[in-house]
Order: C-alpha cells, then sequence, then structure tokens
C-alpha cells in the first residue's frame, strides 16, 4: 500500500501536468451560432466561414504558437435568456479568449458579452444593436459589428432598386417581413423610403417564421399588381413557398428578396427555378468573380473546400476571425483583451478587398472596401449585378427581366 500511494499521486501528478500543459497550447474561441431553429442555415453560412479561418491559422502553425480550439454553443432563436447563457458558459465558464457569431441577439447579446472583456464580433446588422453600443461605448469596447444596420441595408436596397436598369409599369410595392428585429427594421425604412419617392405601399405584411400558405396574401397580390415585391424572412422554406405560390399566376412583379436570397438551401433547392429572384448581401464578397486576386483566391478555396460559392456571413465571419488574430499578433498576448480590443477599433483589418474599419460606433459601414453586394440568380447561382454605396453596376454582369414578367 505505501508503494502504492506515491505512484498515484506521481500519475497525478503527470496527468495534471499534462492537462495544463495542453491547455496553455490551445487559445479558445467562441461561436455561438443557430444550430437548430429557423435561422440554422444562416447559421450554417457563419460557420463555414469561421472554420476557414480557424483551420488556416492552425494549419499555419497556430496563432502565437498556439492552436485555435472553437467551442460552440447553439443560439436557436436568439431568446435574451438563450443568449446570455452563451455568454456565460463560453466567457465566463470556458473562458474563451474572443467570439465569433453571426446574428446574435439584436442587442441583447451586446449586453451579454459586454460584461466581459474577450472580442465579440457579431453580424446582427441592427440598429438596436448599435443603440445598445452607445449606451456606454466604454463599457462595450469589446464589441464589434461585422456589418452595417438594418437601416442602412434596406436603403441600400431601395438604392438598387430605383437603379434598375428596368422601366416598372406602376408604382404600386408590396413590403412583406418576418415579426423579428431584422424583418421589421427593414420592412420600416422600405416602407418610408418608397413613400417618400412617390410610391403606393399597396400592402404591408408581418408574417410569423413558419408560415408556408400564401393564398389569401397571393389573392390580394394579384389584385394589386405591385411593380415590386419584397420580402424579407431569412429562412428558406418560406421564401421558397412563397416564389412557388407567385409563379402559378404571376404578376409583372420584380420580387426582391433581400437577405431572404441568404441561405444557401435557397438556391440549392430551387437551382435555375430560381433564375431572376434578386437580393442583398452586406459585407459582400462579390461573385463569381472577385474584385482583387486575393479576393479572387479565396472564393476559390471556399469553393473547393465547401463546394460552393460563398454566401452571406461566410466571408464577414471570416474576416472577424483574421481581424482579431491580426491583432493578437501585433499585441502578442491573446489574453491581454483591452489592447487587441484597441488594435481592433484603431487599426482595422486588411482584408482580401482591402482595409474593414470599424467606425466609432465599432460598426463596419457599408462602402469603400467592403460594400454592400446585390444578386440576382441567374443560371441557378447567385450573380453580383450592383454594388453600393455608391449604387453602381459590378463590373459586366448584369440584370435580366424576369422570365415571368411579360
Amino acid at each position: 500500500m505505501k508503494r502504492i500511494i506515491p505512484i498515484v499521486l506521481l500519475l497525478t501528478a503527470i496527468l495534471t501536468l499534462t492537462g495544463m500543459a495542453h491547455a496553455g497550447d490551445v487559445i479558445k474561441v467562441g461561436v455561438p451560432l443557430a444550430m437548430t431553429g429557423p435561422y440554422t442555415d444562416t447559421g450554417d453560412n457563419y460557420w463555414k466561414g469561421i472554420k476557414m479561418a480557424i483551420d488556416e491559422i492552425n494549419a499555419d502553425g497556430g496563432l502565437l504558437g498556439k492552436q485555435l480550439e472553437p467551442i460552440r454553443f447553439d443560439t436557436q432563436e436568439f431568446a435574451p435568456e438563450r443568449v446570455m447563457q452563451g455568454a456565460d458558459y463560453l466567457v465566463g465558464q470556458e473562458k474563451v479568449d474572443s467570439v465569433h457569431a453571426g446574428w446574435a441577439g439584436w442587442g441583447q447579446d451586446v449586453r451579454a458579452y459586454g460584461k466581459y472583456t474577450a472580442p465579440f464580433f457579431a453580424d446582427d446588422g441592427s440598429q438596436a444593436a448599435v443603440d445598445v453600443f452607445k449606451e456606454d461605448p466604454e463599457k462595450y469596447a469589446n464589441i464589434f459589428q461585422l456589418t452595417d444596420t438594418d437601416i442602412n441595408q434596406a436603403t441600400s436596397m431601395f438604392n438598387v432598386l430605383m437603379a434598375l436598369p428596368y422601366e416598372y409599369p406602376n408604382k404600386k410595392v408590396v413590403i412583406i417581413n418576418a415579426d423579428d428585429a431584422w424583418g421589421t427594421g427593414v420592412g420600416d425604412t422600405l416602407e418610408t423610403k418608397f413613400k417618400e419617392a412617390g410610391w403606393e405601399v399597396a400592402l404591408r405584411e408581418v408574417v410569423p417564421y413558419g408560415t408556408r400558405e400564401w393564398g389569401p396574401i397571393m389573392t390580394r397580390i394579384r389584385r394589386i399588381k405591385p411593380a415590386i415585391i419584397h420580402v424579407e424572412i431569412v429562412s428558406a422554406p418560406e421564401v421558397i413557398t412563397f416564389f412557388r405560390q407567385f409563379m402559378r399566376t404571376p404578376t409583372d412583379t420584380i420580387l426582391s428578396y433581400g437577405y431572404s436570397i441568404v441561405p444557401r438551401e435557397v438556391v440549392e433547392t430551387m437551382g435555375k427555378e430560381a433564375d431572376g429572384l434578386i437580393g442583398e448581401v452586406p459585407t459582400a464578397m462579390p461573385t463569381p468573380e472577385a474584385p482583387t486576386p486575393e479576393a479572387q483566391a479565396w472564393v476559390e478555396r471556399f469553393t473547393e473546400i465547401w463546394g460552393h460559392q460563398p454566401q452571406a456571413g461566410s466571408w464577414a465571419a471570416y474576416s472577424g476571425v483574421k481581424a482579431w488574430a491580426a491583432a493578437v499578433v501585433a499585441v502578442g498576448d491573446e489574453k491581454d483583451h483591452a489592447a487587441v480590443n484597441r488594435h481592433i477599433a484603431t487599426v482595422g483589418y486588411k482584408g482580401e478587398t482591402g482595409w474593414w474599419k470599424w467606425d466609432e460606433d465599432h460598426v463596419m459601414r457599408g462602402g469603400g472596401d467592403v460594400p454592400f453586394g446585390h444578386y440576382q440568380v441567374q443560371d441557378g447561382e447567385m450573380v453580383t449585378i450592383f454594388t453600393d454605396p455608391p449604387t453602381r453596376p459590378y463590373k459586366d454582369y448584369k440584370f435580366i427581366k424576369p422570365r415571368w414578367i411579360k
């Protein structure tokens, strides 16, 4: 027995030291994304970009010689208590040194992660989230938004709809949006913009996620015969069923899907059937041809890894990881969160298309090197036809009048 006890103690010490050594060789990265629920497809878009960045860093020897270890958390439908649970688990319990999210709660995420110091990157696209940040910029100095607000994104959508090389048959628009913060923000902004431009908002509908039967709304649409229908529901089943029911008896209408075009399931399910739909992607990597050789190489790497062109969120989330990693290298210590946050806020990050620069509200505003991209589905894939701001056609890619318009 006397011999056994020292051996047990020795083994325990070895295992403890081994565990400590392993912990020192790893930097934990928090990844709160929707893995179940209506936002699952969008969550998958973000994950592909985050994983691609982490894999590249690890393959290149890691960050400060340490491997990155992603720790995932399912944010589901962004209920405030779920978002808080994610922050407490990832940062409070797992002690991650950065957090990379997509949509993350439209404001409650700022409060949840702002009580910690680890850099937090989100793609909320929400003025509500920015308003929370502005309550106390010093307290929330670790919060960084990867895209512009719903207000500015909706304004960009409107600008491009007005710039299409197409003569509208009338000035009537129908706006349909989901009953979440994003959909409401976009719908409200578009309604205001159209009215200011002298258009009639002939129908405004706010619908819940899970809507699959569009008969009553279609009846009203066919009576109105609008020039534009804008649908803002970021869930593939809803927008696919809407399109197919519209096509039973289509009107001479431009179908604008905004960010609803983003879930990869939309074009994967419909393919060429979706040709003619237009949509918008913030902080977008233009496809099929990227604006710089570095960006084109990135698109080709992404496509080779995942088997399809990048969707919204993938490049933004990828760039968030790379911006954080560049700041850590500059500071020399992933644990010095305050210095890392200052570097991100003041220096920014040189990416594939140019500089990512966060403004005083820690928002990546659309324009310059990181514009909004506006797409049309052509031959079963999303093709960039405009960038904004400023509003201009993209290279030689052209808007094509949808086949259902006479």
